[in-house]
């Protein structure tokens, strides 16, 4: 029985191009990610095109900033944090962290595929989100998945290998069991630890 470490979407943003939209999202469901994510409603007859496209994943209007449960950098630290918020409220909801992503067979290719997406212009997935070789990527999922997180919510770069980038991607948590969350990271490893961002974080 395939065992994943944690639930995966992806946001979609605004502005693609239908046919463009459409292909995502049917990618998405059929490599099996639990959500796509829309930052704005669309239009009703693209938003049930965007439905049937993606089942089984669901597709979700994401409410802003200001929700529950939510955190938008990778910080270990914060998401301790709204963890433990979260638990002493009596909160039921996933945590989820939203970030962007960029990871590659090499750095190199992390780097280019960051570098060629304009949308992360301000929010650089190698300040905020999750950045690297595929191993580093992991480790770093395993870190957010120790500290409390449940739920990834990812900005992918949307260049012409995205299904190559959506595959990696899944293949982040697929296989994983709750062992490896537990088990203290291997002081062995030389893989940098995840990246840590202590700005300020939205609300």
């Amino acid at each position: 029985m395939t065992r994943h470490l944690l639930s995966v979407g992806i946001n979609l943003p605004a502005g693609l191009p239908t046919p463009t939209a459409i292909s995502i999202a049917a990618m998405s469901g059929r490599l099996g990610f639990a959500s796509v994510h829309l930052s704005e409603a669309p239009a009703s007859d693209l938003l049930q095109r965007l439905v049937d496209a993606a089942a089984p994943a669901l597709v979700v209007l994401d409410p802003g900033t200001q929700a529950t449960g939510v955190v938008r950098v990778n910080d270990l630290l914060a998401v301790a944090t709204e963890r433990a918020r979260l638990d002493s409220e009596g909160v039921r909801r996933p945590l989820q962290l939203s970030v962007p992503i960029s990871i590659g067979r090499t750095m190199n290719e992390a780097v280019a595929r960051a570098d060629l997406e304009p949308r992360f212009a301000d929010r650089h997935p190698r300040d905020v989100g999750i950045f690297g070789t595929f191993e580093q990527a992991q480790e770093q999922v395993l870190a957010l998945a120790r500290a409390g997180v449940d739920d990834l919510v990812l900005d992918v770069p949307l260049e012409r290998d995205v299904a190559d980038v959506l595959a990696q991607i899944r293949a982040l948590v697929v296989g994983a069991t709750p062992e490896l969350v537990r088990r203290p990271p291997d002081e062995e490893r030389t893989v940098p630890p995840p990246t840590v961002f202590y700005g300020t974080r939205d609300e």
